[in-house]
């Protein structure tokens, strides 16, 4: 049997996992099992917390997707990872270094029921010229190749909700160098960002911060804050020099025994 809790950030909704008290490993399958949203509990993101890999961090984490896949980094995840351990008293509630596949992250608490992000600013990635000339003839004109601790391929357009992002997302995915990209849409409104994402092994969500902030580092100004609006809500994300400095939602939906299959 397996303890559990349900969070969301923003519509992004995780089972979270802690194997600080209780090692508890997981197979491929059962993940898959766990994420099943019709015979299983169902999340974009199953998200365990580890004990440290490296002496400067508190605590190391891992996100999986609901098709079992291992993914590099969710900014959303992170967020509950924080509320989670505070909540639980498993940490002091202040600052908190976290470990990840991809890069390190550091999380604050606020009086609020948001949690802040600290993170070096996304770096935009060049796409082969032969990507290039197959996103053209998709008819993509506007986009960006951007690493915000996983890839992200975000499309800039007006035909924001005229696409089926589904279809386009397998069709890119296709290619070998897209096969574990996320993919999304974005446009301008008074100031604002409105965002859709196809998450990699998971499908469309309601929300996704790291493709938040893909889209935040390619039109934010220094130290102004820009609001990301999804169906789950929205993001505020501020550019500081050369970190991004994110707050957002994290909150408690249930929790639960998985009984181990």
């Amino acid at each position: 049997m397996i303890k559990f809790k349900k969070m969301h950030g923003n519509g992004n909704d995780f089972i979270i996992i802690e194997n600080l008290t209780k090692v508890n490993a997981l197979s491929k399958s059962q993940i898959i099992k766990i994420g099943d949203r019709n015979k299983g509990i169902g999340f974009d993101q199953l998200i365990t917390i580890n004990p440290p890999k490296k002496p400067n961090h508190d605590f190391y984490v891992k996100f999986f997707n609901s098709d079992g896949s291992q993914a590099d980094m969710c900014m959303n995840g992170v967020r509950s990872v924080g509320a989670f351990l505070w909540d639980a008293r498993l940490a002091p509630k202040k600052s908190l270094l976290l470990g990840t596949k991809s890069k390190s992250i550091l999380i604050k608490p606020t009086n609020t029921k948001k949690v802040k992000v600290f993170f070096d600013c996304p770096i935009q990635e060049i796409i082969p010229k032969g990507e290039t000339v197959f996103l053209n003839n998709c008819g993509l004109k506007k986009y960006n190749f951007v690493n915000a601790g996983n890839r992200h391929l975000v499309i800039k357009t007006n035909k924001l909700f005229s696409f089926d992002l589904d279809e386009l997302s397998s069709k890119i995915r296709k290619r070998a160098f897209f096969k574990d990209v996320n993919i999304s849409l974005y446009k301008q409104n008074l100031g604002d960002l409105i965002l859709r994402t196809n998450e990699a092994g998971a499908g469309e969500t309601l929300s996704c911060g790291s493709a938040s902030a893909a889209c935040a580092s390619l039109n934010g100004k220094n130290k102004s804050v820009l609001k990301i609006i999804s169906a789950g809500g929205e993001l505020s994300i501020r550019k500081i020099n050369d970190k991004l400095e994110m707050i957002g939602p994290a909150e408690f939906i249930c929790e639960g025994i998985w009984l181990k299959k």
